[in-house]
Formats: C-alpha cells, structure tokens, sequence
C-alpha cells in the first residue's frame, strides 16, 4: 500500500512542474528575445451559462433545476527561436438549484511546449492535460454538453516530460538519447493513476542522398498502475531502409523484447516487422507498419489527403497501452486535434496554428474539447485496436466534420484485476456542422452516438445525442449563444432522457 501511495504522489507532483515549465518557458522566449513583437502573447476570458436541465432520472419535469456555470480561462502562448508553447486553462465553478452536493469546481487544460536547452544538442519536449473521462465503458455515459453529475466521470490530469539530446557522430551516424517520465492521475480515484518512464538510444545513418538506410533501437519501459502492479518491457532492434524514390521507402526490423506483462515472470520474444511509407504530394500520405509482438501482431495503416480547405484521413491500428503514455494508443482525441490537424496547410506554425484553430472554433460556436474518440480508463496494460475515419471542412461561411470510429480493448496484463482475455467494444460517431449566418452570428448542429457492447459478464449501453445553437458576436470581445439538446441514454442499470436549454456569454480580455 505504501508503495501505491509513493507513486500516486510522485505522479501528482508532476502536474504543477509542468505547468510551471510551461509558464516560464514564454516568459524566458520574450528575455532572449529583447522583447520582441510576437513572441508572447497573454488574454483572458471569462464564460458564463444558464441551464434548465431536465433528467428522467432525477425525477423529470419535476426534478427539473437551474444551473449556473462561470468558467474564466486564461490563454498563453509563445513562439521564439528557442522556445515555444501554448497554454490554456479555464477553471469551471457551478451550482445546482436543486442537488448542489456533486462536484462544483473542474479544471480545463491544455498545454504543451519545446525548448532548444542547449543549441542544436538538447531539448526538452512536454505536455499537460486535465479533462473529464469515463471511468468505464459500461457505466453512465454523458452526452456533450451535459450539466449532470455523473459518478462515472473523474477529473483526470495527464502530464509528460522528455529531455533529449541528439545529434552526429562524425559525418555517418545519427544519434538520439531520450528519457521520457509520464503520469496520469484521478481526483478522488485510483482507476486512472498510473505512471511511466521510458529510456531509450537509436542510431541511424546519416549520409543523405542513399537509397540504402541502417538503425539500431534500444529502450526500457517501466508502467506502474496503482490499481493494478508494475511491468516492465525491454526492447532491442535493428533496421534497414530502402528509399527507390524521394517519395517511397520500405523497411524491415527485427529484435527481441523481454517483458513480465504477459506472464508472471520476465519472458523473451522475438520481433520482426515491416513498413512502407508513400509520400506523393506535401498533403498526401500512406504509411503502413506492422510487427510482431509479445501479444500478437502490431500494426497501424494511415491514409490521409488534405485539400486547402478540407481533409480525409482513414487510419486502423492495433497496439499496447500502458495509460500513462500521451501518444499510446487509444488515448483520447479531441475537436481541437482534429482541426489543428486540418490547418496544418494554412498554418505550419504550430504555435499561430494553435491561435488560429481556437478562434475558429470559437467563432463557430464549437467546444475544442469535445471528445470524437470515445474510450475509458485503464487499470492495465491492454491492447487496443481502432479504426477510424475523419472528415472535415473549414470554408469561409461553413464549418463541418465528422469522425466515426470502431475499437476493440483486451486487458493483456497476466496479474490485472480486470479478467484477461475479455475484450470491450465501442463504436459511435460525432458530427457537427456550422454556417455563418451573417458576419457576426452562425448557427450550429451537433449530433453523437456512442455505444458499446455487451459482455459476457457486462450490459450494453447506448448514447444519442443531439443539439442546436445559435451564437451572436455582441461587441469586439464579447459573444453570446443559446443552445437546445435531447440525449437518451440506453442501459440495463442507469437509462435516462434529458434535456436542457443554456443561455452563455463570454467576454474575452
């Protein structure tokens, strides 16, 4: 127990050191600088709402109450030679008229930053996030949107920090040593706190212009999960390239892997694995990869095409995730990612990028944080498999996408809790669309569906949601909306209807 405790809190310290790096990190851009125009910019905001929510599990038209949000935000971002990172935080405090003995105070946030330590030979990469996540897949869901309390819902802060250091040896060999420590912790709960470090060394060849390419991988994994135990993966490869054209290359790898996460002791398994990679046009890409692994077969397939005012992008993978790790497979993607992706074209700048894709949503009444992902919180290492395709268009009066997706979860962990071999499947979609009706005020519509499976042991569930808004820009910096939305939840255990009417106004500083 003691040790559970250790972790917990060496994960939650974590959360306030990389706010603090973020927070520093513009701040020293504008010194080395001299103050230079653009290279820091602060706003602030403050958005407050009005709901009337009606629950047929809280009692209906009877059980209907008011509830009161006030949300101030605060929006950094730099972008120096050296350093650069964006940072937004919005702080929720809300009152129920009816039952105000939930959870009133939320926190909202999204950062992440890159600083060049030392010139052209160290960095330092990191990231942090606090949403609101499912704690399982067949308990309550909640629509976007939703005002209700849901206990099946945790505040879930994520963070990640990776110093490397790169460079040549010589003029033939690239190297790369990173270490990279990530953590996730829950408010009240332990079904989300995990932590992570990886180390790891890659060598490559450096002469350009060759068809022919070597590499040599090698890294160590530790996941600790305080609800479950600690595993540990080691892995060692080596690969060749071959680049017939600028625009195709194919690879091959192979290796070992030694791991205690599939067997009660440490085990050693063979790897091997191919790739291909087609690259025809600046805004279109095909990549494939697959391995063999201690669980079975890797892969991942991505097709995408951006055009200068829409994208398509198709991509299925199968892959391990331990939780903690931001970028491992089935975390969480957002609205937000998904236009940041689309506006890769308009703006590779990613800090400008960042500015431009908020103001965006914002003037087409669309929440960044929405979720098109679905998912849930792990207590062990499992392997995911997803598909799922995105679409999206951004044009001058009219703004839509839309994501559908399929995933399949298997707890792989011999020691886990949650029973092996059982796997946890989800499938929905997200769509929304806007149209500017005028210069100053646009109308939006956004409907979802998310619905996953039932077990042998476990219920299905089944969430429809649908919603419409209407949003005025009243001054300069001052907006206001006013939305409608039906949701009818499906379950053995928890079924609801709701709806509710909110009425917000946002001023921005």
């Amino acid at each position: 127990m003691a040790r559970h405790l250790r972790r917990s809190t060496r994960a939650t310290a974590l959360v306030p050191l990389a706010l603090a790096a973020m927070a520093v990190a513009p701040g020293r851009a504008t010194a080395q600088d001299g103050g230079g125009r653009g290279s820091t910019s602060l706003s602030a905001s403050v958005d407050t709402q009005l709901s009337y929510v009606v629950n047929s599990r809280t009692g209906g038209l009877s059980g209907g109450e008011f509830v009161a949000e006030v949300r101030p935000g605060l929006q950094l971002s730099s972008r120096s030679g050296r350093i650069v990172g964006s940072l937004n935080y919005a702080l929720g405090l809300s009152y129920h008229s009816r039952n105000n003995d939930g959870e009133n105070v939320q926190h909202q946030l999204n950062g992440s930053f890159s600083a060049e330590a030392i010139e052209r030979w160290m960095y330092v990469d990191g990231s942090a996030s606090v949403s609101q996540q499912t704690v399982s897949a067949f308990g309550q869901q909640s629509a976007i949107g939703s005002t209700q309390d849901n206990p099946n819902r945790i505040e879930v802060a994520t963070v990640s920090l990776s110093p490397y250091v790169r460079g040549v040896f010589g003029s033939a060999v690239n190297y790369e040593a990173r270490y990279t420590v990530n953590a996730t912790n829950g408010r009240r709960s332990i079904a989300a706190d995990s932590s992570g470090t990886t180390g790891s060394l890659s060598l490559s060849s450096a002469i350009g212009g060759t068809a022919l390419g070597w590499g040599l991988l090698g890294s160590t994994q530790t996941s600790s999960f305080r609800a479950g135990r600690e595993t540990k993966n080691d892995r060692y490869s080596a690969s060749l390239s071959y680049a017939p054209d600028v625009d195709l290359s194919f690879s091959l790898r192979g290796g070992q892997e030694s791991t205690d996460i599939a067997s009660a002791s440490k085990t050693t398994y063979n790897n091997w694995g191919v790739g291909a990679t087609w690259r025809p046009t600046p805004r279109t890409r095909a990549q494939f990869d697959t391995d063999d692994r201690y669980f079975g077969r890797s892969y991942r397939v991505l097709l995408e095409h951006r055009l200068a005012s829409s994208s398509v992008q198709f991509s299925s993978s199968r892959d391990s995730s331990n939780g903690s790790d931001p970028s491992g497979a089935g975390q969480r993607v957002t609205l937000y990612q998904v236009f940041f992706a689309q506006f890769a074209s308009i703006q590779p700048d990613p800090v400008l990028r960042d500015l431009l894709v908020l103001d965006f949503l914002r003037a087409q009444n669309l929440d960044p944080n929405i979720e098109v992902s679905g998912g849930f919180l792990n207590t062990a290492v499992t392997v995911q498999q997803r598909h799922q395709l995105t679409v999206s268009y951004a044009g001058l009066r009219m703004a839509a996408s839309a994501q559908a997706f399929a995933s399949n979860s298997r707890v792989v962990d011999a020691a886990a809790a949650t029973p092996a071999n059982q796997d946890t499947r989800q499938w929905g979609y997200l769509a929304n669309a806007s149209y500017r009706l005028t210069p100053d005020a646009s109308l939006a519509l956004t409907g979802s569906r998310l619905v996953t499976q039932a077990t042998a042991t476990q219920g299905s569930t089944n969430l429809k949601s649908l919603s419409l808004s209407l949003s005025s820009q009243l001054a300069r910096r001052t907006s206001a909306s006013f939305s409608v939305r039906y949701s009818v939840f499906t379950s053995a255990t928890d079924p609801y209807r709701e709806a509710g009417i909110t009425a917000s106004l946002s001023q921005r500083f």
